[in-house]
């Protein structure tokens, strides 16, 4: 009975203990979270606890709170997307559980960590594991297709519009592609951050060619990269992954010229139909931005109904310290004449503040 901690250096034995578990995404990847700390996210940290034949495992950043400060204290983090922690069983015993959880502390306070946030996996059962530690706050709802049904059963779960805007794009000459090379790819850097220019996203999305570069690099065939083209130009993009039978809608856009005839609905279709051949499982399309009920969700649900609870995990190790932390970031904001951007953010003290005559919504890390 003991914890182990693997960085993304023990690629082959994080990997091994992946390949046992119940499910996995490429969330959990050592690949992917190498690509975060090259990245200056923080560093990986795959704390793995076995007892008998049963293994849990959870991979997070950690950060310093405060870089170079004596005090050493940081925090931890999930990658960008869903992360959580992965089982060798589905429903290990409440004592093994138990185990986990207080050699997963020990390992945390060992070095100095004030608290956890981690983004849940919506198609995995991950809140058992993690049941007393701290709070699986929900916080919104996602999306998937079930590609183990056939084709005909999934087309009727499309809305009436998203089947009829996909014939009319076919038969006005837009053709959906597998990009199996990436030959697109700088031209799917282009249409991304046009989308994000466009739609005003926060600067948290904006990755660069350099980024989608590594990450294919990274992933290798785990990532697959579909596009659009209308006579030879590419109108929309999307980069997916495959792993472990999910099919993961990760990153896309659409080029703002070609808005009004929603090619992206055919990039989703022709992912689809790739998904269901390469016998995955579910192609997860997530939700609307930050998991709220926005017109991003409502396009999504027109390709299934099929809905998944999202939920977000934040622990406090070190109640005190946490207050201390928070208390000082709030008295520093308010001699600025400062706020924080959301009373709901977690770690309170890692908040980004704003002018007290703004209005930002929500938001957390």
């Amino acid at each position: 009975m003991a914890i182990q901690v693997l960085g993304t250096h023990d690629s082959d034995r994080w990997l091994a203990i992946l390949k046992q578990s119940r499910q996995h995404d490429f969330h959990h990847l050592p690949q992917y979270h190498r690509v975060s700390e090259q990245r200056g996210e923080g560093r990986a940290n795959f704390f793995v606890f076995r007892e008998g034949d049963y293994t849990i495992g959870m991979p997070l950043l950690l950060r310093p709170v405060h870089p170079g400060a004596a005090a050493g204290w940081q925090d931890a983090t999930s990658v960008y997307g869903y992360g959580g922690p992965v089982t060798s069983h589905e429903a290990p015993p409440e004592p093994v559980v138990r185990h986990f959880q207080a050699e997963l502390a020990a390992a945390l306070g060992e070095r100095r960590v004030v608290a956890v946030f981690s983004r849940l996996h919506p198609l995995m059962a991950q809140h058992g594991i993690l049941a007393g530690l701290g709070e699986c706050k929900a916080s919104g709802t996602t999306l998937s297709i079930d590609v183990t049904l056939s084709d005909a059963e999934q087309r009727a779960g499309y809305s009436k519009d998203t089947r009829a805007r996909i014939r009319k794009l076919c038969a006005a000459g837009f053709v959906g592609s597998h990009d199996h090379e990436k030959r697109y790819l700088p031209e799917f850097v282009e249409v991304y951050l046009e989308t994000m220019h466009r739609v005003g996203a926060k600067s948290s999305y904006f990755f660069d060619r350099a980024y989608f570069e590594l990450l294919a690099r990274e992933l290798g065939s785990a990532s697959h990269l579909f596009v659009v083209l209308k006579d030879g130009v590419v109108v929309a993009a999307t980069l997916c992954t495959l792993c472990d039978g999910i099919v993961q809608d990760h990153l896309g856009g659409t080029r703002t010229a070609f808005l009004k005839f929603s090619p992206d609905r055919l990039v989703v279709d022709t992912a689809r139909i790739w998904a269901m051949k390469a016998g995955a499982r579910a192609y997860h399309l997530g939700g609307g931005v930050c998991a709220k009920d926005d017109s991003l969700f409502k396009y999504k649900s027109g390709f299934s109904d099929r809905r998944h609870a999202f939920s977000t995990f934040r622990w406090v190790l070190l109640p005190e310290v946490y207050e201390e932390l928070s208390a000082s970031v709030a008295d520093r904001n308010r001699a600025d004449g400062m706020e924080p951007i959301s009373t709901d953010y977690f770690p309170a003290y890692r908040c980004p503040a704003r002018p007290l005559s703004e209005n930002y919504t929500t938001a957390e890390h």
